[in-house]
């Protein structure tokens, strides 16, 4: 097999140098700037550049992001003519009565900050039900003809908002998600497209890892297209896959778990929602939105009902991955974990997101051994967060600092197609802060920890997460030397290639 050999690198405490991988592996790793090598080796010329383990994203959604791709991309608009215009466009796409679905809509970025409506939506889109998702994926647009196609007009309830008249306005909320979306027409052969699409972007963006997670909805076209590609040798990334609790028993059922307990796919965990999220107020508070007093947000289920769910995933054997952003469903979520973790947490239970995560919570973290998985560019995007939560309960949103200093393993990851799949962008956020809570700013090294080390950690993947000789030759090529730049530039580095089981999936650079 062809080996691989980058040369004048940046190495992480021994400043120019050289590796060489062969068969999968790094085979030396060496203070010289070039080594010798066999005849037919694949040559990189970092040029200065620094070199980093493989960096891994451990929550992205990439089926839903290959999704978006072929849909309406609502990202970027800025009010509700940007959302019409690109409605209309799709709206042209497609034949009478058929579906058609977006997201990405944010009314905190509209110039007038207000919740859109059915009326909105509705003359633009006479012959087709639509279903448009906020940025978050917490929050769906209706317009008329869906909530005709889905019956909800009697329906009654928190997740279906309605005017100060009763009348249904377009929008619903958390579980009622789910029932739209069913609606719209699935295959394998789409998601494998999609797959594909979302790997090549993640190549070039460093990414040698996905933590994939399914979605309700399509999580059995899903895993047919990952067994697929993986089956004809497609796959040029690592996927560690996370399903829904409804999943269980279809992957029991079809034998899906022996078969996906490899190195390039492997079923990790079972992942649970414990709430919604703060840019739709769904995320469940211990006290009322600021900006919103009469509402804590929505908790998914009940406590005992978490509890009982975290058991039965934890006596399967599967890794429970809990979404909980407010700070009372971090807190139910920890005491679901807690009744399996004990102090160790052998299964590497996590909490997906914990956003607002005061001191004591922390404190039960880090008693359990309980893990999280944060996206730094959260930080930058919640503009509105004071307006949330007020200045003083702020100041513990998104506390990375404190959380890696008191000892929460925590994993760095993009949530895509929520933010940018980007993990130097991610990085970039954990240093930059972007004015919230400034004593929360990671180093350098600690915002590359996010990514590779406590990643792999937080995957069961540490034999990929270092530059040693006999590791894994999953590495990254950035195309600038990193070492004592100043943060605020760290978001204009570049991905020169990456490099996955030694072959070089994207390259910028030749010998």
């Amino acid at each position: 097999m062809t080996g691989l050999l980058i040369k004048n690198c940046r190495l992480e405490g021994l400043g120019t140098g050289s590796v060489y991988s062969e068969a999968g592996r790094i085979v030396k790793v060496s203070e010289e700037a070039t080594q010798n090598v066999p005849e037919g080796t694949e040559i990189l010329d970092a040029g200065g550049g620094s070199l980093v383990p493989g960096l891994i994203d451990s929550h992205c959604h990439p089926f839903e992001y290959g999704w978006l791709k072929r849909n309406i991309d609502l990202r970027g608009t800025t009010n509700m003519t940007g959302v019409r215009l690109r409605l209309y466009s799709g709206i042209q796409k497609a034949k009478p009565d058929e579906w058609v679905t977006g997201m990405g809509w944010d009314q905190e970025t509209f110039s007038d900050r207000r919740m859109p409506n059915r009326f909105d939506i509705d003359d633009v889109s006479p012959d087709n039900p639509v279903a448009l998702s906020r940025i978050c994926g917490h929050i769906a647009l209706l317009n008329g003809r869906a909530i005709e196609a889905l019956r909800f007009q009697e329906r009654v309830g928190s997740e279906y908002e309605r005017s100060p008249a009763g009348e249904l306005t377009g929008i619903v909320k958390e579980a009622a998600l789910a029932e739209v979306f069913e609606r719209v027409p699935r295959s394998p052969e789409r998601a494998a497209a999609d797959l594909q699409s979302v790997e090549v972007e993640a190549g070039r963006l460093g990414l040698t890892t996905l933590h994939c997670i399914l979605s309700p909805e399509g999580f059995a076209e899903e895993l047919e297209a990952l067994a697929v590609l993986h089956s004809s040798g497609s796959l040029s990334i690592r996927f560690r896959v996370y399903i829904p609790p409804k999943a269980m028993d279809y992957v029991e059922g079809k034998g899906l778990r022996k078969k996906m307990s490899n190195d390039r796919v492997r079923l990790n965990g079972v992942k649970i929602y414990a709430d919604g999220s703060l840019g739709a107020r769904t995320a469940a508070l211990r006290e009322p939105y600021s900006d919103d007093p009469s509402n804590r947000g929505i908790l998914r289920q009940s406590d005992g009902e978490l509890a009982a769910l975290v058991e039965r995933i934890d006596a399967k054997g599967y890794q429970a991955i809990i979404h909980a952003i407010g700070d009372r469903a971090v807190e139910q979520a920890i005491d679901a974990l807690a009744g399996v973790a004990g102090a160790k947490n052998p299964k590497r239970h996590r909490i997906e997101h914990a956003s607002l995560l005061p001191k004591d919570l922390r404190s039960k973290m880090v008693h359990h051994g309980i893990r999280a998985t944060v996206q730094p560019l959260f930080i930058t995007s919640d503009t509105w967060a004071a307006d949330r939560l007020g200045s003083e309960r702020a100041l513990d949103l998104y506390p990375l600092k404190s959380m890696l200093e008191e000892g929460v393993v925590a994993s760095g990851s993009s949530d895509s197609p929520v933010e940018s799949m980007s993990p130097v962008l991610g990085m970039w956020g954990s240093m930059v802060r972007a004015g919230l809570a400034p004593d929360e700013s990671l180093t350098l090294t600690e915002a590359l920890g996010l990514y590779t080390s406590n990643a792999a950690s937080n995957g069961f993947d540490e034999t990929g997460s270092s530059l040693v000789e006999g590791g894994r030759a999953d590495m990254t090529l950035l195309d600038s030397d990193v070492g004592g730049m100043h943060p605020a530039l760290f978001r204009k580095v570049g991905v020169a290639a990456t490099v996955a089981d030694g072959f070089a999936i994207h390259s910028f650079v030749g010998a």
